[in-house]
């Protein structure tokens, strides 16, 4: 540790080790922080208070000291959180996990500057292989007012992340970034420019570069960005903090492990929102929607028999519950038991439009059961609910043609045609009316 570091370090140390139950590593340390349990989830009290006991029973084990803290944080006692990573830091140092959420937590409680960066330099001291330490460092300068430190910090993001096997898209962000910050319009733009080719979606991506165009009178470009963003699906560019995302893992609070699972099925990381919406339903069992979020993971993981029970468990508490009904008919099209599928499907129709994925289960059932009449009614009202796609269009033919409707089969083949000439549907529609 430098001597610049130190002097950083300590002094705080020595305000903070009474709170946190801390002196000297050849002392006898008090005992950790108490916190009130009397408001909080059972899981929760019970996690910091096997992280607090094992710090009593041992308070000179740094490790120790490291986890309560980093359990703190999980639940979002921040300030002791920070109090309990410096005991660990001043008793081991080398705990990288302990140095860098220290340095994290001082980005969150708004510590001065320069003691958040020698946080930051410290934890690159550990390792030099992660790059969002730096991306942090960069965007926590951004926002202090340090554009060219916050440049610097990026491209030594993007210098580390050199080493590794994937692209570090963060840093370019971030450097694009602060570029526009410094006023360097045109080089901001051309890096930002090339990133929303690949992430249309990402609102601070598209904002950023929406200014920087507009810095550069091209007000027409900007606008057609923002356009582009609202109608492009949400993929942001991550800043891949994988340290980061174990640590809030350590939540045991139901409210927090869905948050987490309902992000994790956006990034379609479907194995670890199973974990997580897993853990709400041991808290909250009767929580309908984190049961649904559940099945569906499970459903896209090809784990259908649990996906199965966990849509059977919502119906037996809610017989008339429209999104279960819904799941089990696509669970029941694919698996062949094409009945099944209908009975659900009308249960859905009843009182709500089927969306997209539904109405083309439903349909292929139908077909499947030589049902060709109803298919086609239900298409009619697919194509209503959602006139402008393609694949509604394109089944109407095939079915018109299955139902012994050739000559209509034919007229609503070109129809489809003309609505979506490129679509995939077309080879498969073309080869069944050249029979």
């Amino acid at each position: 540790m430098t001597r610049t570091l130190l002097t950083l370090i300590l002094p705080a140390l020595s305000l903070l080790l009474t709170a946190c139950g801390g002196t000297a590593p050849t002392e006898v340390r008090p005992a950790p922080p108490v916190l009130d349990t009397s408001t909080m989830e059972p899981l929760v009290a019970e996690a910091l208070g096997a992280a607090r006991a094992a710090v009593v029973a041992d308070p000179g084990d740094a490790q120790r000291w490291s986890e309560l803290g980093l359990a703190l944080d999980a639940h979002f006692f921040l300030e002791e959180a920070e109090e309990c990573l410096s005991v660990a830091i001043e008793l081991d140092p080398t705990l990288f996990k302990a140095v860098y959420d220290h340095a994290v937590l001082g980005t969150m409680l708004e510590r001065e500057v320069g003691e958040v960066a020698a946080r930051f330099e410290r934890a690159g001291e550990l390792r030099d292989d992660y790059p969002p330490i730096f991306a942090r460092l960069g965007d926590f300068l951004l926002v202090s007012g340090d554009a060219a430190g916050s440049l610097a910090a990026f491209e030594r993001a993007r210098e580390v992340s050199e080493g590794l096997d994937y692209e570090y898209d963060y840093a370019e962000l971030g450097i694009g970034r602060a570029l526009l910050d410094q006023g360097e319009a045109e080089a901001a733009v051309e890096r930002l420019a090339r990133l929303h080719e690949r992430f249309p979606g990402d609102p601070a991506l598209a904002t950023a570069l929406g200014q920087g165009l507009t810095m550069l009178q091209r007000v027409d470009e900007a606008a057609a960005v923002t356009a582009r963003q609202r109608a492009a699906e949400e993929a942001k560019v991550q800043l891949g903090d994988s340290v980061r995302r174990d640590i809030m893992t350590r939540s045991r609070s139901a409210a927090m492990n869905f948050q987490r699972g309902e992000a994790m099925v956006r990034r379609r990381e479907f194995a670890a929102a199973a974990v997580e919406f897993q853990r709400v339903l041991t808290v909250d069992e009767d929580n309908r929607t984190a049961r649904l979020y559940l099945a569906s993971a499970l459903m896209e993981l090809r784990r259908i028999p649990e996906s199965r029970a966990q849509l059977d468990a919502v119906l037996e508490a809610t017989p008339a519950d429209l999104d279960a009904h819904r799941m089990l008919g696509l669970l029941d099209a694919e698996a062949g038991a094409f009945e099944e599928a209908d009975g659900h499907f009308k249960t859905v129709a009843r009182s709500a439009p089927l969306d997209n994925l539904g109405y083309q289960a439903w349909v292929t059932a139908l077909g499947s059961m030589n049902r060709w009449e109803e298919a086609l009614f239900r298409i009619d009202q697919w194509r209503k609910a959602s006139p402008a796609l393609a694949e509604p269009a394109y089944l109407r033919a095939m079915a018109l043609f299955n139902a012994g409707r050739r000559g209509e089969a034919v007229e609503a083949l070109e129809a489809a045609k003309a609505l979506a000439p490129g679509h995939p549907m077309r080879a498969q529609a073309e080869r069944i009316l050249a029979r």
